[in-house]
Order: C-alpha cells, then structure tokens, then sequence
C-alpha cells in the first residue's frame, strides 16, 4: 500500500490535485454518462491532468515578483536591455535657446559663466570662464565641451569658435528668469532581484500528491508530462530575456499581429515606422520572402529600446542614429557601404540650413531609382522645416572618399562643391 504524504496547504491555483478534482467534477456534470472512465490510463484523463499541471506551473511562476524574471544570473537586472528606463532618463529636457545653452554648460562644464554669442544664424561663438578653483587643462576642458555640443546641439546649429577666459577671475553671474533648467541627473536605487532557474521543474513536481509518482521519485512524473513541459520550457527559456520573450525567432503568434502590437507601441510615442521603405529597400532574393518583415519587426524592437536618445532625434548626433534604425541601415565598420554620411549646419543667408547626405548607390539598399527616391522623402519629412537636405548619390568609391575628407568640415565643403554634379535632381523646398 502506497503511504500518501500530508500536502501542505497550498492556494489552489498551486494544489495539482485540487485542480485535478475539479476539472473531474466538471467533465462529470458536462458530460453525464458518456463519460465514465476517470482513472489515470484514461486519455482523456490524461489530457486533463496536463492542463492542470499547466495551470499549476502558471501559478507557481505567477508568484514570483516580476524583478525574479528580470535578474541576470550574477543578480543584476540590466534595464536597458529590457527597454526600462526611469522617470529621470525619460523626463530630462534638453537645451533649445541661447540662454538654454548658457545654463545648460554652465552646470554640466561647472563653469563660473559661458556667453553664446550669435554670429549668424545657427552659428555660435563661445566663451568659457572657469572656476577660480579650476585645475582641468584646456584641451581637457575644450574635448567636454565638444561632447556635449555633439550630443545636445538643435540639428543645423554649430560652433564657429570657442574661447577659454582666464583674465577676468570675478565673471559676471547670468541671471536666468526662464522655466527651463537642468537638474542633475540621478539614478535611482532600482530593484534587484534573486535569479531562479526556472527550467528546473523539481519544485513544482515535488508538491504533488505521492500517489502520482507511484512511489518513485519525481523524475517519473516528469516524464510523464514532458509533452507539456517541453512548451514550458521554450517559453520560460523566453522569459529568461524578458524583453526577448516575443522575440523574432521564438515567436509563435501571428506575425501581422505582432507588428500591430508595436505600432501601438510606437504610436504612443507619435512615431510612425517607415514599413513600405524599409521592406522595399530590403527586398532579397532567399527562399523565404519573410525575411525583410522578420528584420522590420527587429528594427522597431531595437527603435522602442533605443527610445530615450531617440527621442531627442533632432539634437546633435541622434538624429542620423534614429533614421538608421528606422531604415535598417547597418553601421558597423564591416558593412560601412550601407551607412550614409552627413554634414549637417550649412546655413544659407536667409536662414534656412542645409544637410548634405552622401550615399552611396551600389549598395543593396539604394540600387533602384525606387528606393532612393523613398529614402529622399523620408529623411525630408524627418527633418526640422527649417532645414533643407541636399542628396548626393554617388559610386561606392566615392562615398568612402568624402567619409575621409568629412574629418574636416572645410575638406568636407570642398569635395561636396567638387562633386556637385552628384546632386540628386529633387529639389526639397
């Protein structure tokens, strides 16, 4: 006689065989007597008891707080894999005005004052006084400068000259009566969590009556529900990536669907993904055509995680970065003929600005008149009122050629007024 062990009393959704009496009582009052074998070799009863033990393992998984789910296994949680992102990165303003950028490097450079003087429009002249106690050198002090102009300068605005102050130790102190301002930027103590393998199903079969496992130990039962726990295991092996769970190669819903889901997504955002350009560009000849809406899906996935730099789009650098990924562009330094190169912060006298974008068009993403002209109108639409940009289509050579001359703004000038026969013919007015 097989001695059944006392359960501990568990919630239901977590007692197997609560579970399993219900679901008999059920199949009893549904089905009256046409249904009348309910012991274990039982089919039907088999069925059933899967159920249940998914129902269970649902359970037992749902009382995890959901950092568990999130923690690396060395038990830190890296939020911005997983697309999560504090109040503070996604609330930060950014500099738009004059005075904007005055109190903006003030605080960042912890400098006593900085003039921005306007030379022309969108062109800036600087100067920096530094702290009487400041011991930086000025190319130490000149290469922050630069970065942060890089990173936070409106699109088509630039800097002519930047000079460091060091006659006048008492500096007049501006006087800011504006709502803006700039906060420092301080990262919260966010949740860590205590890493589970949630692949080792022991304690779950554990829980189970002793009867089920005939004595034995719980491999037996195990391997009487791998049918089921074989679908358990590629979704928990999904959940091991949160933001991976519905992730391009795993995914098992309808793949419309899914891109529906991230367009409502992005649509909370105000951000409409260029789908028809980019499936257009990445047109291929393998066997399976899935391959170019497969790559959309992952695009818009690496967009939503990317979103906080992405949203400040038309400052400094970001606002290439945002147009590559919406087009599938790749930029590593082994696939340089799909990048696109541009200088931006050429203005014209009656104060719209130009961006010169060079291209190449032997690339399998700009080879057709098609798609180049689709990349034109999207990089327009893409782009402040205020700026005009200037395409050149250019050979594979020749791209590589203004990438190096780009290193300059005056070489880059040059070839570009060199090359003025590459202009495409639109004019974007």
């Amino acid at each position: 006689m097989i001695k059944q062990l006392k359960k501990i009393t568990e919630p239901q959704e977590l007692d197997y065989e609560a579970l399993r009496l219900e679901g008999i009582r059920l199949v009893q009052k549904l089905c009256g007597n046409i249904w009348t074998d309910f012991n274990p070799h039982d089919p039907g009863i088999t069925i059933l008891e899967q159920i249940v033990y998914a129902l269970t393992d649902l359970g037992y998984k749902a009382g995890f707080d959901i950092e568990t789910f999130l923690t690396q296994a060395d038990g830190s949680i890296n939020y911005a894999h997983e697309a999560l992102y504090t109040r503070e990165q996604v609330m930060q303003q950014f500099p738009v005005t004059v005075k904007d950028y005055e109190r903006f490097f003030e605080t960042k450079l912890g400098m006593e004052r900085v003039d921005f003087h306007v030379d022309a429009p969108g062109i800036y002249s600087v100067r920096l006084w530094p702290a009487a106690t400041c011991t930086e050198s000025h190319e130490s002090l000149l290469k922050r400068f630069a970065t942060l102009w890089s990173d936070w300068r409106c699109l088509g605005e630039k800097i002519a000259d930047v000079i460091i102050e060091t006659e006048n130790a008492d500096p007049i102190r501006h006087q800011y009566d504006i709502l803006f301002k700039i906060e420092e930027m301080t990262t919260p103590d966010l949740p860590k969590g205590n890493h589970c393998n949630f692949l080792d199903f022991f304690p779950l079969i554990e829980q189970f009556p002793s009867i089920y496992r005939y004595g034995k130990s719980a491999d037996e039962l195990k391997k009487y529900l791998e049918p089921i726990e074989h679908i358990f295991m590629i979704f928990l092996q999904a959940m091991q990536d949160f933001a991976d769970m519905f992730s391009i190669h795993a995914l098992k819903t309808d793949f419309e669907h899914y891109n529906q889901i991230l367009n409502q997504m992005l649509a909370m955002y105000g951000v409409t993904f260029p789908d028809a350009l980019f499936l257009l560009m990445h047109e291929t000849d393998e066997a399976d055509e899935r391959v170019p809406y497969h790559n959309l899906l992952r695009a818009k996935v690496r967009y939503l995680r990317h979103l906080p730099e992405l949203h400040l789009h038309r400052c400094g650098k970001w606002w290439k970065r945002r147009i590559e990924i919406m087009l599938g562009i790749a930029t590593s330094h082994e696939e340089q003929f799909a990048q696109m190169h541009a200088l931006d912060g050429v203005f014209i006298e009656n104060g719209f600005g130009k961006i010169y974008i060079v291209w190449s068009i032997e690339t399998p993403l700009t080879n057709s008149p098609k798609k180049r002209d689709g990349i034109e109108h999207f990089i327009r639409d893409e782009l402040p009122a205020h700026l005009v940009p200037v395409f050149y289509w250019v050979t594979s050579d020749l791209s590589q050629e203004f990438y190096r001359s780009a290193e300059s703004t005056q070489t880059a000038q040059e070839w570009l007024e060199e090359h003025k026969n590459y202009v495409s013919g639109a004019l974007w007015l």
